[in-house]
């Protein structure tokens, strides 16, 4: 395994509130992961937190195994594509406690990986890393363990941005509200807008020896535009005039159906309430 790739969403949102849930007497919680393997990339799409307690006389790790059997298989029964891919735990670094935890772990996956999450935002922000264990030591003799650092990347689904942007509006205003299709898309346009003047700046600036080069940035530039298919305005313009009355058929369909369905509950409703004299 190489890299990890973790849903905004479903991993941050449930450690975040298992730990704000946790009992006062915890410093920190840990649970398992659930997602799926597809060759050296492991894509985190779940968790969900198992209750342990350290001895305070040797620091001995007791997890309630029948319980992580019971959610894990309840678990399944919800989503089948998921499988064991390793554990998380709340903290700041790896502690000691790491290598008994993986080494039950191992007996439920091949390689597990284990997500330290920063809940204390000692680095003034929600740090998630991740950790792979490899053995360490001379053949024949002393043997020992680390955890290796793996890259972790961290994705979000189209409709998760929507929600956690609005989410972030609250911050100034105070309160959710939900924009229509069409305001959604005006205001996702403008933002892709600043962005692209954002990059046009940043290039100019390079060009007029403004600001030094840097050749990761180039290379995500190149990328950028490689991925961007050939195609004159006129056939771009054409593209989204017709995604935009896909979008707009698709959205007087929808209100068609919902205002169908009002009006027959309302004749339903109307047909069963009958004076009983009559």
């Amino acid at each position: 395994m190489t890299s990890c790739i973790i849903n905004y969403y479903h991993k941050q949102q449930s450690i975040v509130n298992a730990y704000e849930r946790r009992n006062l007497d915890r410093t920190s919680i840990l649970g398992t992961l659930l997602g799926t393997i597809d060759k050296t990339t492991v894509e985190v799409s779940n968790c969900f937190v198992v209750p342990h307690s350290i001895s305070d006389s040797d620091g001995t790790v007791s997890i309630e195994m029948h319980l992580a059997d019971t959610m894990y298989k309840l678990n399944k029964q919800v989503h089948p594509t998921e499988v064991i891919v390793g554990w998380w735990t709340t903290g700041f670094e790896v502690n000691a406690i790491a290598v008994p935890i993986n080494d039950y772990y191992s007996r439920q996956c091949s390689n597990p990986i284990h997500l330290l999450v920063d809940t204390t935002l000692r680095s003034g922000k929600l740090s998630i890393k991740g950790f792979l264990q490899v053995d360490i030591g001379v053949p024949d003799a002393s043997q020992g363990a680390m955890f290796s650092p793996l890259p972790v990347e961290i994705i979000q689904y189209p409709p998760e941005a929507v929600a956690l942007k609005t989410l972030l509006k609250t911050r100034i205003t105070g309160k959710a509200e939900m924009l229509q299709e069409l305001p959604q898309i005006a205001e996702s346009t403008q933002d892709l807008h600043d962005l692209l003047t954002t990059v046009l700046q940043y290039v100019d600036d390079v060009l007029n020896d403004k600001i030094a080069p840097d050749n990761s940035i180039g290379r995500n530039l190149l990328k950028l535009v490689q991925a961007v298919p050939s195609m004159s305005r006129d056939d771009l313009d054409n593209m989204l005039n017709s995604q935009i009355k896909d979008l707009l058929m698709s959205m007087y369909l929808a209100q068609l159906s919902r205002v169908q369905s009002q009006l027959n509950e309302k004749l339903l409703m109307s047909s069963t309430t009958v004076n009983p004299n009559n």
